[in-house]
């Protein structure tokens, strides 16, 4: 059999990303790790995966094309609720979930197409966006029901519109209370975005799709907030839109619902404070730049003490700060804010700017760096746990560990593709800049 090319493997591994373990939830009990993956290098459908610690053995949760017929894709995009025991996943458009102790997924009569479905921090209820609705069904199937439907076209609730732009997991346009008794739920209003109109130049027979587009300087999509309860009743969050145009990350910590909005003109950001009953706002925190403040994905957050963190940009050097005070040293520009734990801060920082690495901000106000290996770190942390992945041009999907203290590292298999041409990299520092360059040779 002849050797394929690499253009070809490139084509079929999806640039080796197929095969490759993604989006991490460690359990409560820290004993199992649920996890993305494909089968094989070349199988672009991902199943749900967990793997146990103590065994350092892997069990398939759900697999696309055993709940499906023909599975176009795999799973997406998985939520669990506090405890990881119950995950919920959208699969053709239907609401899947399973326990995570046990086997077998199971399909809820939810009403059709499902997108986004996460379980309540207790598992008693599982909310999903479907038709522009958000709706909530009982985690045993009951009780199917919209929380909040369209008035009209065009609008839609329970989808982000800008709403991840300071996530640090992924877009969402809901999140549930730690009680699980209400949501803070977006309402995305595009009736007065410009509506373009796209051909395709190879089917010119074919009527020209139509779609909302916010080209500069027109009409945006309005966002607003509101607050939903179980029971159906509903509250407004009080939003100075006509100042702040963009709600740019909200969410549900312990300390309450809050929003982070943005001026149109990305000078000035506000982390608001929501009182869930009345929807009134606080300023806790502003940002203002004479040209734009950048958006770093986590933050602003608060710790379970509610000490704020936030950023600043001075002297060359984005640093973290908490309660205003900066903690990071000059030099290390930081990246992400990827977790809190207790007091600890987990978030991922560079001293060189073609390396990231993780660290970690302790109760103390010290901060740590966990990894050593040149290349780029994340990771995922739950009290003493750390799932640790480093990627770098040597390793194709990169490598991942499980690191609980005390005990040996566990590896999370990778089964992504092995490159037909072996890599010959030189790592280059050019010019007065000293920009970062990797110089690739022939093998």
């Amino acid at each position: 059999m002849a050797t394929p090319s690499l253009p070809a493997q490139l084509v079929r591994t999806g640039c080796f990303t197929h095969g490759v373990p993604g989006q991490f939830t460690l359990t409560e009990d820290e004993a199992s790790l649920l996890f993305l993956r494909g089968r094989t290098g070349d199988d672009p459908v991902a199943c749900l995966w967990a793997l146990d610690l103590d065994t350092a053995t892997e069990r398939l949760l759900a697999d696309p094309a055993g709940l499906t017929p023909s599975p176009a894709a795999g799973i997406g995009a998985y939520a669990t609720d506090r405890a990881a025991r119950l995950v919920s996943f959208a699969l053709a458009g239907g609401l899947w979930t399973l326990d995570a102790a046990g086997a077998g997924a199971t399909l809820l009569p939810a009403k059709a197409p499902v997108s986004d479905p996460r379980p309540d921090p207790a598992g008693r209820h599982l909310a999903y966006a479907g038709a522009g609705a958000l709706r909530v069904i009982g985690a045993d199937g009951t009780g199917d029901r919209a929380l909040a439907a369209p008035e009209g076209p065009g609008i839609a609730f329970g989808t982000g519109e800008h709403t991840d732009a300071t996530s640090a997991d992924g877009p969402r346009g809901y999140w549930w209370a730690p009680d699980g008794s209400r949501l803070l739920v977006a309402r995305v209003d595009t009736t007065a975005v410009p509506l373009w109109h796209l051909a395709d130049p190879a089917e010119p027979g074919r009527p020209p799709s139509a779609l909302r587009y916010a080209a500069a300087g027109t009409a945006h999509a309005e966002v607003s907030l509101w607050i939903a309860g179980l029971d159906g009743a509903r509250a407004e969050v009080r939003l100075d839109r006509s100042a702040f145009a963009y709600v740019v990350g909200a969410g549900w910590d312990g300390h309450g619902p809050y929003a982070v909005v943005q001026s149109r003109d990305q000078r000035t950001v506000r982390f608001l404070g929501i009182d869930p009953d009345s929807g009134r706002t606080t300023v806790l925190s502003e940002q203002r730049d004479a040209r734009w403040v950048h958006l770093v994905p986590g933050l602003p957050a608060r710790t379970a003490a509610g000490a704020l963190l936030a950023h600043t940009d001075a002297a060359g050097t984005r640093r973290l700060t908490v309660d205003g005070v900066p903690v990071t040293p000059h030099g290390l520009q930081l990246r992400a804010v990827l977790g809190t734990t207790g007091q600890d801060v987990l978030f991922t920082a560079s001293e060189d700017p073609a390396e990231t690495h993780l660290w970690v901000l302790g109760a103390g106000g010290g901060i740590r760096r966990l990894s050593a290996e040149p290349g780029v770190h994340t990771g995922v942390r739950r009290s003493g746990s750390l799932v640790h992945t480093a990627r770098g041009a040597d390793r194709p999907g990169g490598r991942t560990v499980v690191l609980r203290e005390g005990r040996p590292a566990v590896p999370v298999a990778s089964r992504a593709a092995r490159p037909v041409l072996a890599l010959r990299t030189r790592h280059l520092v050019l010019g007065p800049r000293r920009l970062r360059a990797v110089l690739h040779l022939p093998s």
